[in-house]
């Protein structure tokens, strides 16, 4: 058996502190825990940070785990579940509306394209599938920060517009949001929220090219997709 490498070991270590310690706490905490000194825990914890798998707020002291150890988590959860589950919408909703269209599920401070249909209308440059992409004010993070909690915490604390908390309102209102342009020009976008047992668990956006999507036809998509989510058979 080879020898374990130190480093990873004390970084290991470092990880699984946080865990047990909800989350976040101090340098010193951790460095004690890990059995080093501050200078050797800060130097192993900036490697963390830089790779996502901890995160330093700009106020406090304390680390915390990152987005990227959190998906880490989220991906052995029921990944497989929910793209089985909204697949059937997702196929309907791209074949209806001609328009490409996307499951979204919050991953940490970011935001995962879980499954999608994407259509060569799209002006997209890239493909969106498996990609992650972090957490914005765009039409899918404001439907998931809206109806999930622990998604509007991480998107108050990476948007801090004072109108944030006004437009999440009216996301809550509306039961959906819309892009016009804002986050790829001539790129319009639809999002709306999906539940399991009437809790929020994913979103799926509908995008494509403006002139083909004006406002007025983006709230008629939402309000049919809506009652199209409500048709799928529930989950034992």
């Amino acid at each position: 058996m080879s020898k374990p490498i130190q480093s990873v070991q004390r970084a290991i270590r470092m990880l699984e502190f946080l865990a047990q310690e909800q989350g976040a706490a101090p340098l010193g905490a951790i460095a004690k825990a890990a059995e080093v000194q501050p200078s050797t825990a800060h130097n192993i914890l900036a490697t963390l940070v830089a790779l996502g798998y901890v995160r330093r707020p700009a106020t406090g002291s304390d680390y915390r785990l990152g987005g990227r150890i959190l998906n880490l988590a989220r991906i052995v959860g029921d990944d497989d579940a929910l793209r089985r589950h909204f697949r059937p919408l997702v196929v309907e909703m791209a074949a209806r509306f001609e328009e490409s269209t996307y499951l979204i599920v919050p991953s940490g401070d970011e935001l995962y394209y879980l499954d999608g249909i994407e259509l060569q209308n799209n002006p997209t440059a890239h493909s969106r599938l498996g990609r992650r992409e972090p957490l914005s004010s765009s039409a899918i993070g404001l439907v998931l920060a809206a109806f999930m909690p622990g998604v509007a915490q991480s998107l108050v604390t990476a948007d801090q517009r004072s109108s944030l908390t006004e437009e999440l309102d009216h996301v809550r209102q509306c039961g959906f949001a819309l892009d016009l342009g804002n986050y790829q020009s001539g790129l319009n976008c639809v999002a709306i929220p999906l539940r399991l047992h009437g809790e929020t668990v994913a979103g799926l956006c509908l995008n494509g090219a403006a002139r083909r999507l004006p406002q007025r036809k983006l709230v008629s998509i939402a309000r049919a997709v809506a009652d199209m989510a409500l048709t799928i058979p529930a989950v034992r």
